[in-house]
């Protein structure tokens, strides 16, 4: 398969890029469905949407700014706050998953404690459901921008595409892991099975581990199949930034599932008669 979509669409001379779209759209229907888990007003769902979303594309920017782009930035600084260049608007091009769920989780402690002031994990149950539909679509958003693109694929590989908006792919026929629609898919199979969760458990935490479990897993294997970012921060034991940083995820995700089995070790352990 050969991919080489529209990338920009121009609306009476505005700019749009199609993963500006996909972002908004997932931001839409994330809204649609937060109305859905919730049992609480109207006014502290509207709240919530303003703290979410600041804590996403905050979190998100300056996790891309530390982890993967800093030496660029560090000189380039009011380019890591506002998206203009060369008095330009180039939008958010750089925005790090592992920033965006750093900053969604700090906004969301704060939201609850001023708000709604039940468990923290009762919030996170809910919200994590919604995040793992919105970030099936911002990979779908990826494809069509043609960035964090797989490695070479092999030509009889059956799911391989060529990515003709890479200029050495266009030019040698390069075919490629389309690790972007491996990502979409896994958390679209991944939100139904929270979804599912969520009518058979109790919301305390249960759910929100399931979703570090699973989310973080795929990304790190799935970091195999990529093209390294050129200027990730991080690499240990042939692991990539992306990698390095899922693994806290993945072992509070463990932590969170094992938890009354942890309390009861540590229990005996300090009072062992």
């Amino acid at each position: 398969m050969i991919w080489d979509p529209i990338k920009i669409l121009n609306i009476f001379g505005f700019k749009l890029y199609i993963y500006s779209i996909f972002f908004f759209i997932s931001f839409l229907l994330g809204i649609k469905k937060l109305k859905y888990f919730y049992k609480i007003d109207e006014q502290k769902i509207d709240y919530l949407i303003k703290y979410s979303l600041l804590g996403l594309l905050i979190g998100a920017r300056i996790g891309h700014v530390l982890f993967y782009d800093f030496f660029y930035f560090k000189t380039n600084l009011l380019e890591a706050i506002f998206p203009i260049k060369n008095y330009k608007y180039i939008g958010y091009q750089g925005l790090s998953s592992h920033g965006a769920a750093i900053g969604l989780l700090i906004s969301t402690f704060f939201y609850n404690k001023k708000f709604i002031k039940k468990q923290f994990f009762w919030l996170c149950d809910r919200l994590c459901i919604i995040i793992a539909f919105s970030g099936s679509l911002i990979r779908i958003g990826n494809f069509f921008n043609s960035e964090i693109n797989g490695k070479k694929s092999n030509f009889a590989f059956p799911f391989s595409i060529g990515f003709i908006q890479l200029y050495q792919d266009k030019i040698l026929k390069i075919k490629r892991y389309p690790s972007q629609l491996y990502e979409s898919i896994s958390y679209i199979i991944i939100y139904k099975i929270l979804f599912f969760l969520s009518k058979k458990k109790k919301f305390n935490g249960y759910i929100f581990s399931i979703f570090l479990i699973c989310i973080w897993s795929i990304r790190f294997l799935l970091e195999f199949l990529k093209e390294p970012q050129p200027n990730e921060m991080f690499f240990l034991f042939k692991l990539n930034t992306g990698q390095l940083l899922s693994i806290p995820f993945i072992i509070i995700g463990f932590l969170l599932f094992f938890k009354k089995k942890l309390k009861t070790i540590i229990y005996k352990f300090y009072y062992p008669f």
